[in-house]
């Protein structure tokens, strides 16, 4: 069979070589590509002369080495193989029924690995990505045009070499232009223009490429440094371009009589140092190097002045010490320095959370609480600065008394009047009040008196009562008038919450019964105290504005007890909250509150028809009229106290 498949499988070999891997090239990577190619020879050498390929393995290793792998196989499969030593993969799969040719080609696109073959030998070896072929550069033309009529030059460069652009431009414009050599020998030029002035073309070009253009008076164009072109002294060269319109590291310093003249642009810090400590005759000594450049325009300062404004807003700074100037950065020992700055008016804490982050970075801030003080270690300019800070923040703050009126007034009116008769087994005495209210019980034997006095009298004869007739006579009225007045007074500083609290406690028997099971259940009582408390509470935190206008944040609790409506039961809680956020102004007064409760209600009982007839209605019916008011104010008035 293998046979009759040969042909076949070296057409398909010769047509996926020379005419479907050039297709795919196009869209695949080298290593890809690199892989179709072995897994097609794999597949023609185990259909050819290496039959082991085609052979399957059952194989479980961990930790094993490739070559030991490789070897393993090769000599299960009869196999010709070869490992690079320099190959270090350690193998853990398990491989169960799997084709030879395929684990072969799992391991390549696994581990990046590439198979060299020479016959029926299989090399396996890294993979080595292949260089591209280097193209050889080919010169751009430069995009350089005169006109001679109208005298104007034109020019598209790209990274254009100096040298062979102005070679161009002399070539075309039969004008000499040259450059000074020296760093613009491998100078790169760029730019863009049309259809300007030959003069003005070239001064841009040399503007956008930092360079500077001069003009001898022989009709040289000379493209030059710009930092390091001046006039060097020859009068036969004159600047072409405006020299305001670039920066440029001139500028000029005169020291005369202690006073210093600076006026530069883009200038070296330390070249102004040292030329400033030559004409004053300082010493100095630097402690790291100074770099930056400065541009300044001042005149008549003072040194220290000049060195405190060359090196604001750097990381370096400057010291006296015995007339000699110690220059460094600001970190360094020696110009660190330790202050305790003690606050007037506000307490410390929390106070180093308030010194902003560009002012704490790189110093050192602790709190001593006991001197009401910062100890702050770090560079004395910085220093300054959170001190002036400090300052700005430790203003007095302000007590604010708040005065709390809490008027809280009660009226209630309560009527009782009637006549029970009533029958009982269980005749009561007669007893009860009649003075200042009437209320009375009756026994049969005092009312068969008063009937008795009745007919001796000759009045008229009621007769007697039964033994078990009793009566129960009501004549009561009740008025209350309850005032309570609260008058509490709070201080607390600006931002602060003032609370205040008073109450009182009533305590409560709450009894359980357990009952343990058995021949003789025992019965056990706990009993235990609970609290019902009824509170007035206030809470207030006050803000108060530059214009000494207060916001107050406000809450406020009334609660009393009330009769319980289930006997034995523990006393209820009547509760009156509310909260509230208003602004004020100094020692104005604000009524909160004003909660106002109305409560009236009338109730009778009677005989039918005889408690509806005037006067009859006295005696056969008894009345209860109940009417009730309170009303709650707060009144509020804060004062500010410095």
């Amino acid at each position: 069979m293998k046979l009759s498949m040969y042909p076949y499988t070296r057409i398909v070999f010769v047509f996926l070589f020379f005419v479907r891997l050039p297709l795919l090239a196009q869209e695949k990577s080298a290593f890809e590509q690199r892989l179709d190619e072995i897994q097609v020879q794999l597949q023609y050498l185990g259909d050819s002369s290496a039959t082991g390929l085609s052979q399957d393995v059952d194989l479980s290793v961990s930790g094993m080495p490739v070559q030991t792998f490789l070897r393993t196989i090769a000599e299960a499969h009869n196999l010709n193989i070869q490992v690079d030593p320099s190959l270090t993969v350690l193998l853990t799969n398990n491989f169960s029924k799997v084709k030879v040719l395929d684990l072969f080609y799992f391991l390549c696109q696994e581990y990046q690995l590439d198979i060299k073959f020479i016959g029926n030998i299989m090399s396996f070896k890294k993979f080595i990505e292949p260089q591209l072929p280097i193209v050889p550069s080919v010169p751009r033309s430069l995009d350089i045009q005169f006109n001679p009529l109208t005298n104007s030059l034109s020019f598209n460069l790209k990274d254009d070499d100096l040298r062979k652009v102005v070679e161009e431009i002399t070539i075309l414009s039969g004008r000499n232009v040259m450059h000074s050599g020296g760093d613009l020998s491998s100078k790169r030029l760029n730019g863009l223009v049309r259809n300007l002035p030959f003069e003005t073309a070239l001064d841009k070009l040399a503007y956008v490429n930092a360079m500077r253009l001069n003009k001898t008076k022989d009709g040289v164009y000379i493209f030059e440094n710009s930092i390091n072109a001046s006039q060097n002294g020859n009068p036969n060269i004159a600047s072409v371009m405006n020299q305001t319109s670039r920066p440029e590291p001139l500028g000029e310093i005169v020291v005369k009589d202690s006073l210093i003249d600076v006026n530069v642009i883009n200038y070296p810090i330390m070249d102004i140092v040292e030329h400033v400590t030559k004409e004053l005759g300082k010493n100095y000594v630097l402690f790291s190097e100074i770099s930056g450049n400065t541009t300044a325009h001042v005149k008549k300062v003072k040194f220290d002045y000049l060195l405190s404004f060359l090196f604001q807003g750097t990381q370096y700074t400057y010291k006296e010490s015995n007339g000699v100037y110690l220059i460094g950065q600001r970190n360094q020992e020696g110009f660190r320095t330790t202050e305790v700055v003690k606050l007037a008016f506000r307490t410390i804490d929390g106070i180093e959370k308030e010194i902003p982050a560009d002012l704490a970075k790189d110093m050192e801030i602790k709190v001593f609480k006991e001197l009401n003080s910062l100890i702050i270690t770090g560079n004395k300019y910085k220093i300054n600065e959170i001190v002036s800070f400090l300052k700005l923040i430790d203003q007095p703050v302000p007590n604010i008394l708040i005065e709390v009126i809490v008027a809280d007034a009660r009226k209630g009116f309560n009527l009782q009047t009637g006549i029970k008769a009533i029958l009982s087994d269980s005749i009561p005495k007669t007893q009860g009040q009649v003075f200042p209210g009437l209320d009375l019980t009756l026994s049969p034997p005092s009312i068969n008196r008063a009937l008795q006095n009745l007919d001796a009298k000759g009045i008229v004869n009621l007769g007697r009562v039964s033994p078990s007739f009793y009566l129960n006579l009501q004549a009561l009225e009740e008025n209350n008038n309850i005032q309570i007045r609260s008058t509490p007074k709070l201080s607390t500083i600006n931002g602060s919450k003032a609370t205040l609290i008073i109450g009182e406690s009533l305590y409560y028997i709450e009894q359980t019964q357990n009952i343990t099971g058995g021949v003789n259940p025992i019965t056990t009582t706990a009993q235990r105290f609970n609290k019902v408390e009824a509170n007035l509470s206030i809470a207030i935190s006050p803000m108060v504005s530059g214009n000494e206008h207060i916001t107050l944040d406000i809450t406020a609790e009334f609660s009393n007890f009330v009769p319980p409506t289930i006997k034995s039961a523990p006393p209820g809680n009547a509760t009156r909250k509310f909260e509230s956020k208003i602004r004020v102004k100094n020692e104005e007064m604000i009524i909160l509150g004003g909660l106002e409760e109305v409560s009236k209600s009338e109730s009778a009982s009677g005989t039918p028809l005889l408690s509806r007839i005037p006067i009859l209605k006295w005696l056969f019916s008894s009345r209860v009229k109940k009417n009730s008011e309170n009303r709650l104010i707060v009144f509020i008035k804060p004062t500010l106290v410095y």
